[in-house]
């Protein structure tokens, strides 16, 4: 029922108002077109689904009074009752064609607030204060009963309904009224700035129940549990849900109930109280008129509501009663309701509708059937009806059978974590029921002559046998494996197959520009090593190049089942190859990561210098130390299980001292040229830790050698001349451009610009360098490293490129900045690997307490937990070589 106050007369939808039949026995619905002024009788013949609703005409009467609230009787689906702005009451006849209708008068005219039919023969209705009459009037329209379908309207007395029955609430203004179905002798009644009544009209002493309240509008009754019936206000955007067992005792009311009431403020008659249930924006606040247009109970579904807004916002509320103990019930006490679930039924909504596709009205569907999904019918304000489903309770049944999380233990099994669980027959039916019912009515005709009887189907279901073949399907999903990766053996190999084959479909749909996700992986790919071209304007930093390697297969869609079993499981398999404590194999198993390889590269050759304490001089173990330790002297916070027994920590000359007996500096000059520095000793370990695990040329040559003429690029020459350039080589650097020069001319001009700076003549060396400045230094960082140098010959320059990788930059800031300043710039490094994580900061920090704080932000940012766990325990290796050597010592002699 609609109703609407005076107030409200310019507020009423355009288009009108719908109402599914209240008789649950009669399918059909009814549009009362108030711009027209036409009611039209609508009887569904088929789907009622969202995207199809098959319906027909039934009947149409045109010229209707102007109405301000109507109903429609469920005792006969022929009649419906109009109230008007003067007061009068119509009946209409929807089996009359001559537009005729009934007019029952009142003897002081006044707005008509409410009109409403209880399951029998009573009409109630609802009108504004005057002084003189009763505002709630109840008519008996059993001389109506007898009217034969086809009996026309002129031919009965125009005051067949003759005086009213009951009258009540003298002087108030009486704002909305409902029947209940279960005893149709009583009604609420909504009494505008008052509150709520409940009537008993077979009540000689005419008691009432009341409820004190300013929610007085667009009662609601529930269906399916009568004792609930909700309200709301007009200026305030929430609802209550009242239970009329609240009676004035207070006697028959629960403990729990009463605590509500008198702790939680809860309104005495009310079950819940919910003071948002549809979304206000101030800004687009109504500055008249209801903010709820009306609410409704689905007559299917015990608790489900629904409340349209008057911005067309229709939400869901899937209310159920609070749990209370068996030993705290009482029979005749209100219950508490708890909102569960709440539902947007028109996404639409959300995403800012057009107004001509805001709803206007709606009521739910009649389906007589608990099995079948609730559904609303919905008038827009273009006039167009529309079916909106409730979400289901199973629109998530299938991900929860679906294993989907990895690890997952039942590989060894040859079970699939992308597939149903299976089960034996009796439970799969148990189990899978709900979700294939669902997906067997989902598309069953519910109206007409094609409607399927749905205890049949859920029948059939029921006797269903689990299915053979594998029910999800992943539609994005390319089974087209790289030619490569049935022949790989190793995890690594599968990884790097992969990346290869979605580089290569990536570059090819890219150039047809046929796919802009996949052109952007493409882009993402290319970042795979520090020295391959960026899609960017700049060069991406070299951790962010790692970042990407790690999440641009965990972004892919479009994997194959098998594909995907590598991809989530690569700890798990890299577990099974024995990554563990042998770094040799660790690093041929982590050869898909450059990084974590480089890792293993560092830890291997540092755990080779520390074989047999050869990294023990001065009672001190510097075994795993990085740069900064080194260069800090900081042995951390357990420094002491690096110290020989009894022995103290080192000073400044104890700890150089140390340091010059492991490096077995010869004669000549040293690494780091002819700086001058208070600490050799230190900058000379610092730097020799700093190529520890550095791939030799002749192996970064057979790499070359290997890759395919397709694929290879200047990179491998460039950051060969570059690394030369960094250790001060200039002619080795010019030597290796010239060599690359017959196959990449444009190394040619490095290579000149080079010797022109060699020779001092920094000018026409830059002169030289701008074609290639301007270009390819911009893709390779390599290539921007030897440019800018010639440009600037500022080193600082070239140790802040944070495209370069860590350890190459910090063997530059060690041999070319002073002491101070290097202080400085390993601070600020150290602080920027420890926030982002980045591994290559081992060369910094080596296997210490710092290492721990990267690979935890690590392990945040892209799950690096095995790294982390592998990386670690050479630390403990050196404490527990420690530990042993204290008990050894405390051990009796005998």
């Amino acid at each position: 029922m609609a109703q609407y106050s005076n107030s409200k007369l310019l507020d009423r939808p355009e288009p009108g108002l719908i109402k599914w039949s209240p008789n649950p026995a009669d399918d059909n619905f009814l549009h009362v077109n108030l711009q027209h002024r036409v009611v039209q009788l609508y009887r569904p013949t088929g789907h009622a689904r969202r995207g199809k609703f098959d319906y027909e005409r039934v009947a149409k009467l045109d010229d209707i009074p102007p109405l301000s609230t109507y109903d429609w009787s469920p005792r006969y689906p022929g009649l419906i009752a109009i109230g008007t702005a003067s007061g009068t009451i119509n009946i209409l006849n929807l089996n009359d064609t001559t537009n005729h209708y009934l007019e029952q008068r009142l003897k002081f005219t006044r707005f008509c607030q409410a009109i409403a039919f209880n399951t029998g023969t009573l009409l109630a209705v609802g009108l504004e204060r005057v002084r003189n009459d009763q505002c709630l009037q109840i008519w008996d329209v059993n001389r109506l009963a007898d009217i034969k379908p086809n009996t026309s309207w002129p031919s009965l007395d125009g005051s067949i309904l003759g005086d009213s029955v009951h009258r009540f609430e003298p002087a108030t203004t009486v704002s909305s009224t409902k029947f209940f179905e279960d005893s149709p002798q009583t009604l609420v009644v909504g009494i505008k700035n008052q509150g709520i009544r409940i009537y008993d009209l077979r009540d000689p002493n005419g008691a009432v129940v009341n409820y004190q309240t300013k929610c007085n509008n667009n009662i609601a009754i529930d269906y399916v549990d009568c004792n609930y019936f909700a309200s709301s206000s007009l200026d305030r955007p929430g609802i209550v849900i009242w239970d009329r067992r609240a009676t004035s005792s207070r006697h028959t009311s629960s403990p729990s109930y009463l605590d509500a009431v008198d702790t939680d403020g809860l309104p005495w008659g009310a079950a819940l109280s919910l003071e948002r249930a549809i979304d206000i924006n101030p800004s687009n606040a109504p500055d008249r008129g209801s903010l709820i247009r009306s609410i409704r109970f689905c007559r299917d579904r015990r608790g489900l509501l629904a409340v349209l807004s008057r911005t067309g916002q229709l939400r869901v509320l899937e209310t159920t009663k609070e749990f209370v103990s068996m030993d705290h019930q009482y029979d005749q006490s209100p219950e508490l309701l708890e909102a569960r679930h709440s539902y947007e039924l028109d996404m639409g909504f959300t995403k800012g509708n057009r107004k001509q596709d805001q709803i206007v009205s709606f009521d739910w569907v009649t389906l007589n059937s608990s099995t079948l999904t609730p559904r609303a019918l919905v008038l827009r304000a273009s006039g167009a009806y529309e079916i909106l489903d409730k979400p289901s309770h199973t629109s998530d049944h299938i991900y929860k059978m679906v294993p989907w999380q990895a690890p997952y233990r039942g590989l060894q099994e040859g079970t699939s974590y992308h597939g149903l669980m299976q089960f034996e027959t009796p439970q799969y039916a148990e189990v899978m029921g709900s979700l294939l019912i669902d997906d067997a009515v989902k598309y069953t005709p519910l109206f007409g002559s094609e409607k399927e009887s749905v205890a049949t189907i859920v029948s059939q279901v029921l006797d269903s046998h689990p299915p053979d073949a594998d029910m999800v399907i992943d539609f994005e999903a390319n089974d087209d494996l790289p030619e490569s990766y049935p022949d790989a053996s190793t995890t690594a190999a599968k990884i790097l197959a992969l990346r290869k084959h979605v580089q290569q479909v990536s570059q090819s749909q890219e150039s047809s520009d046929n796919s802009k996700k996949s052109g952007a992986f493409g882009a993402a790919l290319e970042k795979i090593s520090p020295d391959a071209p960026s899609s960017r304007t700049g060069l991406v930093s070299n951790r962010e190049a790692h970042e990407s390697i790690l999440i641009t297969t965990l972004n892919t869609k479009g994997f194959s089942k098998a594909a995907q079993v590598v991809l989530d499981h690569i700890m798990l398999l890299r577990s099974q190859e024995k990554y563990l404590f042998d770094y040799q194999a660790n690093i041929n198993i982590t050869s898909d990561d450059p990084w974590l390889k480089d890792l293993w590269l560092w830890v291997a050759r540092a755990s080779y210098a520390a074989y047999d304490d050869s990294m023990v001089a001065q009672g001190i173990d510097y075994s795993f130390l990085g740069v900064v330790p080194i260069w800090t002297r900081d042995l951390g916070r357990q420094g002491a299980s690096r110290l020989a027994h009894g022995s103290s920590l080192p000073d400044d000359t104890a700890w150089d001292r140390g340091l010059e007996r492991l490096s077995n500096i010869k004669t000549g000059e040293p690494s780091y040229g002819k700086l001058d520095t208070k600490r050799p000793e230190r900058r000379e370990a610092a730097m020799r830790v700093c190529e520890w695990g550095k791939t030799s040329v002749d192996s970064e040559w057979s790499d070359y050698m290997r890759i395919s003429a397709s694929e290879k690029t200047s990179s491998s020459f460039t950051r060969g001349a570059a690394r030369a350039l960094f250790e001060g080589d200039v002619t080795e650097a010019v030597n290796i451009l010239k060599a690359a020069s017959s196959e990449y001319p444009e190394l040619l001009f490095v290579s000149l610009a080079l010797q022109l700076m060699k020779r001092g003549d920094n000018s026409l060396a830059k002169e030289q360098l701008d074609f290639d400045d301007a270009v390819a230094s911009k893709t390779d960082p390599y290539l921007r490293a030897i440019s800018s140098l010639i440009a600037t010959n500022n080193w600082e320059t070239i140790a802040n490129q944070e495209s370069l990788p860590l350890r190459e930059r910090t063997y530059i800031a060690l041999r070319n900045f002073d002491d101070d300043k290097l202080t400085e710039w390993l601070d600020t490094e150290l602080k920027k690997a420890i926030e982002t994580g980045d591994i290559e900061g081992i060369v910094l920090t080596g296997i210490t307490d710092h290492l721990v704080d990267i690979f935890t932000n690590l392990a945040q940012r892209v799950q690096g937990v095995s790294a982390a766990a592998q990386g670690l325990p050479p630390t403990h290796q050196v404490r527990g070589r420690k530990h042993q050597e204290e008990q050894a010592r405390r051990r009796p002699h005998h």
